[in-house]
This record gives C-alpha cells, structure tokens and sequence, in this order.
C-alpha cells in the first residue's frame, strides 16, 4: 500500500464529525496483538515516513498520546520528543543502520 497520510493508516479512522482518532478506542488487548502492534509501526508508519515524515511523526506522537486516554503537557512533550527519535530512526534503518535489539531481550 502507498500511505501519504494518517488516514491512510489501518488503526486510524474518523469519528462522525470528521476528527481523527489516532489509536484504537476499546482494544479488548489480546495476545496477537503484540505482532500486529510491531506491524503498525515498523510497515505501515515506516512506508508512511518514507512518503511523508511530517505525516508519520503525526502519527506516531498523536498514537501515544491516544494510548494513554488522558494528557497534560508532560505527556505531549514527552510524545512529541520519542516521535522525533522514532523519526531519525527510520531514516537510520533505511539508510542501512541496524535495528537496535536491546541486551537479554527475547524477542517478546
């Protein structure tokens, strides 16, 4: 798929009046979602910021702070700023950088 934008993004969509929902509401949390959590970002946001970084750094930072339900302005810094990183880093992984594994991690 080519993604331009956010509403391009399978776990994005838009409420009656047109806003964006930039994570899903209600997720029962089950244990496929792991995977599918690691394909949001590492397919869909990845081919996104590689299309449209402005777009993908949206997505990102406005996912976080969907996660959460509730922000204040520590939350929206904090988001913005890991958004930022997660932005460079794409462009690191396709430049050729490895992808960072951290030490004891098993991968789940």
């Amino acid at each position: 798929m080519n993604f331009q934008t956010r509403d391009d993004l399978s776990f994005t969509q838009r409420d009656g009046e047109g806003r964006m929902i930039n994570w899903p509401r209600n997720n029962p949390g089950v244990g496929t979602d792991w995977h599918k959590g690691i394909a949001y970002f590492e397919f869909e946001v990845a081919e996104l910021a590689t299309n449209n970084e402005t777009e993908a750094f949206h997505a990102i930072q406005f996912a976080i702070v969907g996660m959460g339900g509730r922000y204040t302005c520590l939350e929206l810094g904090f988001a913005e700023s890991v958004a930022r990183a997660a932005i460079l880093g794409l462009r690191a992984i396709r430049n050729g950088v490895e992808r960072f594994e951290p030490k004891d991690f098993d991968g789940e």
